[in-house]
């Protein structure tokens, strides 16, 4: 995948010559006919510190950047390019990634594939991203970041239909008079280095832009994608060629701005004043002070960055093998300062550069309306939020992460293009910040329980662990850490690159997940032409003619291979494919239509309909032949299928309105019975929040807005509303059906809808539950169901009221009253229990018998699971009374518990779990459990008197 035979002209007219790199082996062009090495080796420092290679820009921070962007942006302008708005750092137009990872990323799949036309060609776009792979590097090697902005030319070409933009050598003039005339960058000084890219589905060959040890820019020359069919390998993918030719630039804004400042690292170049006001709020220099460290600060920090170039810090890095590197190399630089010393300075100061990049991350991924979870990109930004906590602990900063949030917002960012407010952004890290300390302080079970196998001395925390402590409880790494500390495990380290290793396996999920979504087929369609859906056309037609194309038997296979909901009545034997239809196929959350087929005086009924590559199936019982059919809908199903699918974008709407912009859909089902909605949303809802989205609900469809139905070409559909369409997930295709109920909810969505929002009648939420951290659930009821829910529950409170005596209005305090009397009656109960179990394992009972020190209580009781295990606690707790319980219940089945006391001579001389398998058998079944305490089960209670003597005559009583 090198550039090969590829003429390149501008090579020649501008002096440049090919040359092979005498450390990495690469090729690579320069003006310098001296050059022996690429730029980008171990042998390579950077040049720029404290010498910026690019002049003119005398400011910092974000005027830096700022002034940076329009000089890159309006020289492209002068070159034709069309300048685009920058896409959102949340890729809700992708499913098979979480972040904008880079400017490319906004055209993926889409547009490289040719299935979308690009939204300017050629463009010029500066494009926030976020990159996690390097998390761990961020703050140490005085480069990396984990948002960063790529400023970007792209060119897309379709050289078969004679459609050419502008290819290499153009793009490469494109680069060399921004560096050099624009940017008046030493020619000599600048190398282009080939190597192969690869990313996102595409790859090509690849020009990285080198400038003073510091890659600046790389230019990718798209022409390839991923195919598993392909014959092109690049790192253990395979590729084919493409019908497009894409111009896919990437220059780096911020290493632009280090390169004009000259700073000693990249964060003074574009965070000044955040860490000059984390170092005070922090006491650093005070600190450095109380080091008496004999080195200039300025020095030993630009130094550090020169060196952390040619070592390449990164994510693998060993720490110790680093610092003892820096160390020596610093010493052999004329900077004499031990390790320790080295570790004192830089380990605060790693973080105090830090917190500003995660900081700039957070505020993105929370203003672009992303919620904090432990799953997908909510984690992502949990774990930036986890780690900037534990740095400023670290720090002693007594500053809350809202305020952190506060001052970055103020300082570094705009938020005009936000959907969420800047109120928003800091209420959210105020419940973060409470939830990390929450997690501290419920983090220490679930961390002594995971950490039970590794020694105290230990360093390092299997990786599994740590990957099931974030995953499944939400504390990440650094929160592990802590509290293992205060556990008893004092030397534990999370390993170099285990963030980045998080990070790389949560992209490898979401990737994963996105091959798979897609059902796998079930039928063999290939020679079945797609079906001319007529649903769209008149929702509240009923009757349609067809013909009958095929009639295919359900194999076990095939029906393994579907999903039937619980509202089909049975197991369909026969998919029916008919020319066009009226019956609607599952998608979209909403479940398929029912009906009748009528044929030759025969009725066969429809119990669901599906689709596969637009071939629609209706499912039948019975066969039906080749030729003419009548279709019949099942309207009443039909009618409150859209009553639900349409009240479900009215509530989303609302619940916009009155949470905010970060609310999201995060799945949805619209069946007959009732409607679901999972939605966003950073904490529980109350019930005053859900009454006030059912009443806006409410309110929205008896103003009675027009719904209005579209059908657009995705480039528009994009130009037009925006991303915040996608509620349901990224389209598939080319066009797009977009749903408008009046200009207060706007979705791409394929489902049936009503043409006027009063035609829903009235809805009711029902309820809201939590699907996982970070998602609430509304279950919804509309239309008729609606009304039918009203009439049972009115029914319900007339039947207890009547049963309680009292009137409805009192029933809440009635039934309270009712339950803590009961809950009063059940403790007294509990009480009494044990004291039978007192009174009869105590004197000279038949329950109870005491051999050689050890007392054993072999019964059968009344009650419950429940109730035995209380008595048992009440009969082997007295480590001074040495107890083997046996208790036996014919309820459900019969029951057996075999315990003895801990660390005692029953538990010596006795093993429960043998015991148990022992006697099980006469109840039919069998159990399990450690040496101490074993339980099992069976399907006989009345063999529970033999099963307890069986465990007489075993222990010899």
């Amino acid at each position: 995948m090198g550039f090969g035979d590829i003429s390149i002209p501008y090579w020649i007219e501008s002096g440049h010559v090919l040359k092979i790199c005498r450390v990495t082996g690469l090729r690579f062009w320069t003006r310098d006919i001296d050059r022996d090495t690429c730029g980008d080796t171990n042998e390579d420092p950077y040049t720029f510190i404290g010498n910026p290679i690019i002049e003119g820009f005398d400011s910092r921070g974000k005027q830096l950047k700022d002034e940076m962007r329009e000089t890159f942006l309006g020289f492209f302008d002068s070159k034709g390019h069309t300048r685009i708005d920058p896409y959102p750092v949340i890729a809700r137009w992708r499913d098979d990634i979480h972040l904008t990872i880079a400017s490319i990323a906004d055209f993926q799949p889409h547009v490289t594939s040719g299935m979308v036309p690009p939204p300017a060609n050629p463009l010029g776009i500066s494009q926030p991203c976020i990159r996690l792979t390097d998390v761990a590097a961020v703050g140490r090697s005085g480069r990396h970041l984990s948002t960063f902005e790529m400023m970007a030319h792209h060119a897309f070409n379709r050289p078969m239909d004679g459609n050419v933009v502008y290819w290499i050598d153009q793009c490469v003039r494109y680069c060399d008079e921004l560096l050099v005339e624009k940017l008046g960058i030493e020619p000599t000084s600048i190398t282009y280095v080939e190597n192969p890219w690869s990313g996102g589905g595409n790859a090509g060959p690849a020009l990285e832009v080198i400038v003073g040890g510091l890659e600046l820019a790389t230019l990718v020359f798209m022409n390839l994608e991923e195919d598993e069919e392909g014959e092109i390998m690049i790192k253990g993918q395979k590729y084919s060629e493409m019908k497009l030719q894409i111009i896919d630039t990437g220059y780096g804004l911020e290493r632009f701005c280090w390169a004009a400042a000259g700073t000693p690292t990249i964060y003074e170049a574009i965070y000044p004043e955040s860490i000059d006001w984390l170092k005070k709020i922090s006491g650093f220099d005070s600190f450095l002070d109380s080091l008496d460290v004999k080195v200039e600060m300025e020095v030993l920090l630009s130094e550090l960055s020169r060196l952390a170039g040619i070592l390449n810090i990164d994510v693998g890095t060993d720490a110790e093998e680093l610092y003892r590197n820096l160390s020596e190399r610093l010493s052999d630089n004329g900077i004499s300062i031990s390790m320790d010393e080295l570790k004192k300075v830089t380990e605060p100061l790693s973080s105090i550069y830090a917190i500003p990049d995660h900081m700039h991350a957070i505020c993105n991924m929370l203003g672009d309306g992303l919620v904090p979870s432990n799953s997908k990109a909510g984690y992502l930004v949990r774990m930036l939020v986890r780690r900037v906590c534990r740095m400023k602990e670290s720090l002693s900063i007594q500053a809350s992460l809202s305020e952190l949030g506060a001052h970055h917002i103020h300082t570094h960012l705009d938020i005009d293009g936000f959907v969420q407010s800047e109120e928003g952004i800091l209420k959210i890290l105020e419940l973060e910040e409470a939830r990390y300390n929450e997690m501290l302080r419920k983090g220490r079970a679930a961390v002594k329980t995971a950490l039970k196998e590794t020694p105290l001395d230990s360093r390092h925390i299997n990786d599994e662990i740590l990957f099931r402590l974030s995953e499944e409880r939400g504390l990440n790494p650094e929160m592990v850490v802590s509290i293992a500390a205060e556990l008893g495990w004092k030397n534990l380290e999370v390993r170099v690159g285990f963030t980045a290793d998080m990070a790389a396996r949560n992209a490898l999920m979401t990737k994963v997940a996105s091959k798979t979504k897609d059902r796998k087929a079930v039928f063999g369609i290939s020679d079945i032409e797609a079906t001319q859906p007529d649903f769209y056309e008149d929702t509240s037609a009923l009757e349609f003619q067809a013909e009958v194309l095929h009639c295919i038997p359900l194999t076990k296979d095939m029906i393994s291979g579907l999903t039937f909901s619980g509202e089909v009545e049975s197991i369909p034997s026969f998919a029916v494919v008919t020319d066009r239809t009226l019956f609607y196929p599952e998608g979209g959350g909403q479940l398929g239509d029912q009906g009748r087929l009528l044929q030759d005086g025969n009725e066969y009924e429809v119990l669901d309909t599906k689709s596969q590559d637009g071939v629609i199936f209706h499912f039948t019982e019975n066969p039906l032949a080749p030729g003419k059919v009548k279709g019949v809908l099942d309207w009443d199903r039909r009618k409150q299928l859209m009553d639900h699918h349409t009240a479900v974008h009215v509530v989303g709407g609302a619940a916009r309105n009155i949470l905010g912009p970060h609310i999201w859909q995060a799945g949805s089902n619209k069946g007959a019975r009732y409607a679901r909605l999972d939605i966003t949303h950073h904490s529980r809802l109350t019930r005053q929040e859900i009454e006030a989205i059912e009443d806006l609900a409410n309110n929205i469809v008896e103003s009675n807005p027009k719904i209005r139905k579209e059908v657009l070409e995705r480039s528009e559909a994009d130009r037009k509303y925006g991303f915040d369409i996608y509620q349901g997930g990224p389209p598939k295709h080319n066009r797009i059906r977009v749903i408008s109920i009046g200009d207060f909810d706007v979705q791409a969505c394929g489902g049936t809808h009503h043409d006027q929002a009063s035609n829903i009648g009235e809805l009711r939420i029902l309820k809201s539950s939590q699907v996982q951290d970070g998602v609430e659930r509304l279950q919804i009821v509309a239309g008729e169901t609606s009304r039918d829910h009203s009439r049972r529950q009115e029914r319900i409170l007339s039947e207890a009221s009547e049963v309680l005596g009292v009137h409805s209005d009192d029933l809440p305090k009635a039934v309270s009253r009712f339950f803590e009397e009961w809950k009063s009656q059940q403790k007294r109960i509990e009480s009494l229990e044990a004291e039978i179990v007192r009174l009869r394992t105590t004197g000279s009972g038949d329950d109870s018998v005491i051999v050689d020190g050890v007392r054993y209580v072999i019964m059968e009781v009344d009650g419950e699971m429940k109730q035995m295990m209380t008595m048992l606690s009440q009969l082997t707790r007295d480590t001074e009374t040495p107890t083997l319980a046996i208790l036996g219940t014919r309820i459900g089945g019969g029951k057996l518990i075999v315990a003895c006391t801990e660390d005692s001579m029953a538990s010596e001389r006795h093993n429960a779990v043998e015991i148990l398998n022992a006697i099980s058998g006469h109840i039919g079944g069998g159990g399990g459990g450690r040496p101490t305490m074993a339980q099992g089960g069976g399907t006989n209670g009345d063999g529970i008197p033999n099963a307890l003597k069986a465990a007489n005559t075993l222990l010899g009583l």
